[in-house]
């Protein structure tokens, strides 16, 4: 039986992370009471990790409670989901999200965990004075350097055990910074089905308008795990394919996170699970006691 929350001990060390089979979860630190519409996952970070994902979604807003014009408390990230806070009552700040994450490392050593970082909600930020980045990397990174794996390329797993993995969803002006703020990642085609990025490859088709959307979202997944498939057995240079459970529509019930979730697995995206299918990301991922997460992890094996 595979030991779910050590499942990469088994792995060898020679292997690119590219070449796994990857649960991940959709704004993953989405699990608090919130609005329907904006929580997407059921269990809680360190429950996420326990039962196996290694791709976690955080996006990250300015604390607009406690950031005053005085520049108190300016720097103090919480997570977010679009404009909300991910929380209806109070916020999650995201050093106590990333605390989760280092406490898992620690605990699990031979494991990493893929942190994408995202920068969403309403703040200002002086992006071509890279003030964001600078931020993540003065006031959460740098306090903590070797616990993060901050290079360009895709790591091979003696590379990158115990460590975060920077997946780096913003932009960055400098040159410099650009080459120590690890995987590029800062923008694909939006409602993309399948967009090569070079190092990495996305699906992130997001946008449901009717429940008949669906049933194409579900196409649009078996279809970039298939090619991720294809893609790992027969090429020398691994790609992070990303493969996006996720969509919804804010004005319609019947395309809010959990519905969408549930009308995937009727469709049984899982058939299409194999050896080296890329990192697939979910909502509501303990969902039928972690089944499309565990079942991808089975596949490594």
């Amino acid at each position: 039986m595979v030991d779910y929350a050590n499942w990469l001990k088994s792995v060898s060390d020679d292997t690119n992370i590219g070449r796994l089979s990857i649960p991940g979860t959709h704004n993953s630190a989405a699990c608090h009471t919130a609005l329907p519409s904006v929580q997407c996952q059921g269990a809680s970070v360190t429950k996420q990790l326990e039962n196996g994902v290694r791709f976690l979604d955080v996006r990250l807003s300015r604390n607009f409670i406690t950031t005053h014009s005085d520049g108190k408390h300016r720097n103090d990230l919480i997570v977010i989901h679009g404009k909300f806070p991910v929380k209806l009552l109070g916020s999650v700040k995201f050093s106590k999200v990333l605390g989760e994450v280092y406490k898992f490392l620690d605990d699990h050593p031979s494991e990493f965990v893929i942190l994408s970082l995202k920068q969403e909600g309403t703040g200002s930020w002086d992006n071509q004075n890279d003030e964001f980045a600078n931020v993540i990397n003065d006031r959460f990174i740098s306090r903590n350097k070797d616990k993060w794996y901050l290079r360009t390329e895709l790591p091979v797993l003696r590379d990158c055990r115990g460590k975060v993995v920077l997946f780096r969803r913003f932009g960055v002006q400098s040159r410099e910074k650009q080459e120590r703020l690890g995987i590029p990642a800062a923008s694909w085609s939006y409602n993309t089905t399948d967009d090569d990025r070079g190092c990495i490859r996305v699906q992130d088709f997001c946008e449901i308008k009717s429940e008949q959307d669906i049933p194409k979202k579900a196409e649009y997944v078996k279809n970039m795990i298939n090619t991720a498939k294809s893609y790992n057995s027969s090429n020398s240079d691994p790609k992070l394919f990303l493969n996006f459970c996720s969509g919804s529509n804010f004005f319609d019930h019947d395309c809010w996170p959990r519905k969408v979730t549930e009308r995937l697995m009727v469709a049984n995206i899982d058939e299409c699970y194999g050896k080296g299918c890329g990192t697939v990301i979910l909502d509501f991922s303990e969902k039928n006691d972690w089944k499309l997460v565990r079942k991808l992890v089975d596949q490594n094996f």
